[in-house]
């Protein structure tokens, strides 16, 4: 499955995932590709992620195409926390004001995810995994006063909370993971208020610790989008390709370490 699949198509595999049910790497946590998952990394697992953000993955205030990088720690194998950072250049904005265009930094928040169910826990082989998390919960105004995210002259440019769910199966064509969930948005510029929904496959053929590729497609409350992440060197380097909406491209990498 190497070329993209037309509308139609992935809208069926959503359809067909919706009884059963994505650091989603586009916010440098694990899961899918901006929707968030219940999926988790193995305990003490440490990520270092770099991808490029088309400016139509971010809020409308943003205006230019931008650059992140994040860290991120899983503790205990059910909590999840990250820290990201995102180039922030003034200049670069639709009508800059005079402030605009000699400000150049970085927009940084905070993620976490709890893993609340493992799947099959409890030796019930039916259980999906279930996990609750946020990203960016609070922003600072010019003040000096943490605000709400839905104020428009804050930041909080990332800010949900979600509520997610994740099967997997294994068929003779590869492993399949359903996911299904909820997230919520205080951002009144760009919401993303709605259920989440994905599937993901990775093919038999091309599942080994040396090269593992997964093909995702996902609606997270506000597009649908399509794309791969491929794992090398046992699942140290992880490699991600998102077409948003079917029109716009982000990309990232990102190193994987598992500290003892």
């Amino acid at each position: 499955m190497k070329r993209f699949l037309r509308i139609a198509f992935v809208a069926g595999l959503l359809l067909m995932a919706g009884p059963l049910a994505h650091a989603q790497f586009w916010d440098s946590g694990t899961g899918l590709l901006q929707a968030p998952s219940a999926d988790m990394n193995a305990d003490g697992t440490f990520m270092i992620t770099n991808n490029f953000m088309n400016k139509h993955t971010l809020s409308n205030r943003w205006g230019y195409h931008t650059f992140e990088y994040g860290f991120n720690i899983n503790l205990w194998s059910r909590l999840e926390i990250g820290y990201v950072c995102v180039i922030f250049d003034g200049k670069r904005r639709p009508k800059p004001s005079e402030r605009d265009k000699i400000m150049f930094n970085q927009d940084r928040h905070f993620t976490a995810k709890v893993l609340l169910l493992r799947e099959g826990e409890f030796g019930l082989n039916w259980m999906p995994a279930l996990a609750a998390g946020v990203s960016d919960p609070v922003t600072g105004a010019h003040t000096g006063e943490y605000v709400g995210s839905n104020v428009s002259s804050g930041n909080g440019f990332f800010n949900r909370y979600y509520v997610m769910a994740a099967k997997h199966f294994t068929t003779r064509a590869g492993t399949v993971g359903a996911h299904l969930g909820y997230q919520y948005s205080k951002r009144v510029d760009q919401p993303m208020n709605g259920p989440c929904v994905a599937v993901d496959w990775v093919p038999v053929w091309l599942d080994s610790p040396a090269f593992s590729l997964k093909a995702i497609a996902e609606y997270n409350a506000r597009t649908f989008n399509f794309g791969f992440i491929a794992s090398v060197w046992d699942d140290r380097f992880e490699f991600m390709f998102d077409l948003m909406d079917f029109k716009y491209i982000n990309f990232g990498g990102r190193y994987k370490l598992r500290l003892k």
